[in-house]
């Protein structure tokens, strides 16, 4: 039988038996446009368990986050895990095209077959990540991917919605880029559970360090990302262990200090397996996932609705004219009719 002729529940019974192909095949099929396809094969994934550790890296352009995905991957296969790597790049909000040049620079891990690299076009989803990227995480754990790496595009505050897929969020920062505590101000000292300083054989690079260890100090106490994410009341009864992101030195392209990042990439791994913690933890990530979808979603109808020829487009004229106040336009807009909301 001809690979065109499975279904997508074929694939996925596939999958489920380590099947690398049938993976590689389902991920394509979630990245169709054909909407109805995508959604039937996120109907064949949903029950698949996540994978066991879920280690998201982001940061600012040029901080090396590749040849530190690249590096680390190897202290995970040097431990005999199965590692797949998700690199989400920047689409065009044109044409749709990504540069999807990741697995170029991951050139390393091309031929072991214990790790399956996959990019993926963010094609304008919010926060730098790819609308598959969910399911994806689904599909590579079955096929038998345990520790999965997840990285995305960093840009500053745009790029925070990595918490929703990651376990573990790591942000790589450089020393050099001007006002290295400025960039952290914008939403990333805040999702960090692990800083990671690369380039640390430059001289600048300690002082950075310690400008990160001085900017967590001057923190809120519950300084972890998983209790700040779930509340004031959540933190303030929870008796178990706090975690404060450590900041950790490196140099990816030396291969120096590599061993230090992945035992605070574990040990971030056990502090969210705390009773109470890992059900609450699991919970809001669902909730969060749902209402990034959903919002997705939402401006992809409204994109329709007010666009020329579409059932409001009436009201942007009007808008436009000044008959409206954008108050009066949006509320119109929200209480309109479907397919808005």
């Amino acid at each position: 039988m001809s690979a065109d002729a499975l279904t997508p529940e074929e694939w996925a019974a596939a999958c489920r038996q380590g099947d690398r192909r049938a993976a590689s095949r389902l991920i394509s099929l979630l990245e169709s446009p054909d909407t109805a396809l995508a959604a039937r094969v996120s109907q064949a994934v949903c029950s698949f368990p996540l994978p066991r550790q879920t280690i998201g890296i982001t940061g600012p352009p040029g901080a090396g986050k590749s040849t530190l995905v690249d590096y680390t991957v190897s202290l995970y296969r040097a431990r005999n895990e199965k590692v797949a790597v998700l690199a989400i790049d920047p689409s065009s909000p044109f044409t749709g095209g990504a540069l999807l040049g990741d697995r170029i620079r991951m050139s390393s891990l091309r031929n072991d077959s214990g790790v399956f690299i996959r990019s993926m076009g963010s094609r304008g989803a919010s926060g730098g990540i790819a609308f598959a990227a969910s399911d994806t995480l689904r599909v590579l754990a079955a096929a038998g991917y345990g520790v999965v790496f997840i990285e995305t595009v960093g840009a500053g505050q745009a790029e925070t919605e990595i918490i929703t897929l990651a376990d573990t969020v790591c942000v790589v920062q450089v020393p050099g880029l001007g006002d290295d505590v400025q960039l952290m101000k914008m939403g990333m000292l805040e999702i960090a559970d692990v800083f990671v300083v690369n380039k640390g054989d430059k001289p600048e690079a300690e002082e950075l360090k310690v400008q990160l260890e001085l900017a967590l100090l001057n923190a809120t106490p519950e300084s972890g990302r998983a209790l700040r994410q779930l509340g004031n009341e959540f933190a303030a009864s929870f008796t178990g262990e706090r975690w404060v992101p450590p900041v950790v030195l490196l140099s990816a392209l030396n291969r120096r200090n590599g061993d230090e990042f992945q035992q605070a990439c574990d040990r971030h791994r056990d502090f969210l397996r705390q009773p109470g913690l890992s059900v609450a933890m699991d919970r809001n990530r669902a909730m969060r996932e749902l209402i990034w979808r959903s919002g997705l979603r939402l401006r992809e109808r409204l994109s329709e609705a007010l666009a020329p020829g579409g059932i409001h487009a009436d009201l942007v004229d009007e808008y436009q004219r000044g008959g409206l106040s954008a108050e009066q336009a949006m509320t119109r807009v929200m209480e309109g009719p479907p397919p808005c909301l």
